[in-house]
């Protein structure tokens, strides 16, 4: 019998991690269950403790930490609760230092002139948890990158700039040098007469994931025209998920890889559409490295990606339900 491929194993512990979450009790509902599993497929494998039993473990302990911590109102909540959980789990994050890069995030709010903080500060607690610097120094370095990067009212999105502005806080990096790498990452999609349209975006990945932005429009085209030729996959993702997968580097011949997983993952597993879309990038990712390789800035890239994802998700499903679930 022929080794799996390394596809095949991550998606066999996609499984093993969604089945696994769905026994015994508090257990995530429909919408959270998938992503969570998405999130715990990221553990760094071969690791003690971090084998199917132990990951789905320590969420539901971090879940019940932060139920206990944040109450019914308090972010995360809903889905995300269970998402933020897992992202703990895989990440080893300490709940206590999660907790207190939150406080110290709000704390420094007001005195930081850079306006509100998305979701209390939670996203970007979570991300700045994967630092070990100290909490001084990462919050100082947080706001001094967010009011650098910070974009005009108009176009503002404050869940997007805190998450960046953590990952690249979380990784070292200082005002001057994203704003440089940015702009001329901008120059170069806004030059393009495709990618114009996605010219911030792409800045923002290529930077936050040390891509070449001119691999990126090179590229992006081949990618484009691979995913039309995949015969579900066709109507099942966007422009966005596009510039997104250039960003990290994946090839034509992934469109296929990630066609075949949609098919393959658990059938309720994001039902159709974009979402179980997404999940089938995150198990075809699983075992990659994130450019640049094995910094900080590559495990924030995944998280970002994730928590962005989630959202998203949770978002739609709130429209087509009528209630907010985040």
């Amino acid at each position: 019998m022929p080794e799996p491929t390394g596809t095949e194993t991550a998606l066999n512990r996609y499984t093993a991690l969604y089945e696994a979450l769905g026994r015994a009790r508090p257990k995530p509902d429909g919408d959270a269950r998938p992503f969570a599993a998405a999130a715990l497929i990221r553990a760094p494998q071969g690791e003690a403790g971090q084998d199917v039993r132990s990951l789905v473990q320590r969420t539901r302990e971090h879940f019940r930490t932060l139920k206990e911590e944040s109450g019914g109102w308090r972010a995360p909540s809903g889905a995300l609760r269970w998402i933020y959980a897992a992202m703990m789990a895989a990440q080893s994050i300490d709940p206590q230092r999660y907790f207190a890069l939150r406080d110290a995030l709000k704390a420094a709010r007001k005195a930081s002139g850079t306006g509100t903080l998305y979701a209390g500060g939670s996203r970007a607690a979570l991300i700045l948890s994967l630092s070990d610097e100290t909490t001084e120094t990462l919050i100082a370095r947080f706001f001094a990158i967010k009011a650098a990067i910070k974009p005009p009212w108009w176009r503002r999105d404050m869940s997007v700039t805190d998450m960046f502005s953590a990952a690249h806080a979380a990784d070292g990096a200082t005002p001057g040098e994203i704003v440089a790498r940015r702009d001329a990452a901008e120059a170069i999609f806004a030059a393009d007469r495709v990618l114009k349209g996605h010219k911030r975006e792409g800045a923002r990945l290529c930077t936050l994931m040390g891509t070449n932005p001119h691999q990126v429009v090179a590229g992006f085209d081949a990618l484009r025209q691979a995913a039309r030729a995949e015969k579900k996959l066709r109507h099942d993702h966007d422009r966005t998920m596009l510039v997104a997968w250039a960003c990290e580097g994946l090839e034509p011949a992934d469109m296929a890889a990630i066609e075949g997983l949609r098919e393959a993952l658990p059938r309720r597993c994001g039902g159709a559409g974009h979402a179980r879309t997404r999940l089938a990038h995150q198990v075809l990712i699983a075992d990659r490295p994130a450019p640049p390789g094995t910094s900080i800035s590559a495990i924030s890239a995944v998280i970002a990606a994730q928590a962005a994802m989630v959202a998203a998700i949770v978002a739609s499903t709130s429209a087509a339900t009528t209630v907010t679930s985040s």
